[in-house]
């Protein structure tokens, strides 16, 4: 399994509650440590992700900061007009370093669309910097 998530491999980060073109959500995706997605003072914030494809995931890991609850929903239809719980609300531990790595494995999913909610913060503005989806590419979708 690889993570599909990944801008190289035609992932895109189509829309998010909130944008500051120093730190778009595409930054989410881009596999650079240092580059990142900041939300603004309220919450809850959510993004979405658009899988050129079908893919079947089992995991997903996160890199964020001053996220205390999030979630994550799923689409599987050409549209992202309905989506499903994949995972959470999960409580994120406050870190002392300042950088949370969280770590969710679930059964294979099929997905187009994945939905991460943050739903709460440690503080007004919370910070993702990646989320990797591992998974596959299902063939014949």
């Amino acid at each position: 399994m690889s993570n599909v998530a990944a801008a190289a491999v035609g992932a895109k980060a189509i829309a998010a509650t909130s944008s500051d073109p120093r730190f778009p959500v595409s930054n989410v995706l881009d596999g650079e440590a240092k580059t990142c997605w900041i939300t603004t003072g309220l919450f809850p914030q959510e993004f979405l992700i658009a899988f050129p494809d079908t893919v079947s995931i089992a995991r997903i890991r996160t890199q964020t900061r001053n996220v205390k609850s999030m979630a994550v929903e799923y689409c599987d239809q050409r549209q992202p007009t309905s989506f499903n719980k994949l995972y959470g609300p999960v409580e994120v531990e406050d870190a002392s370093t300042g950088l949370q790595i969280e770590s969710q494995q679930f059964r294979e999913t099929k997905c187009r669309y994945l939905k991460i909610k943050i739903l709460s913060g440690y503080s007004d503005f919370a910070v993702v910097y990646t989320i990797e989806a591992e998974g596959n590419y299902v063939c014949g979708t």
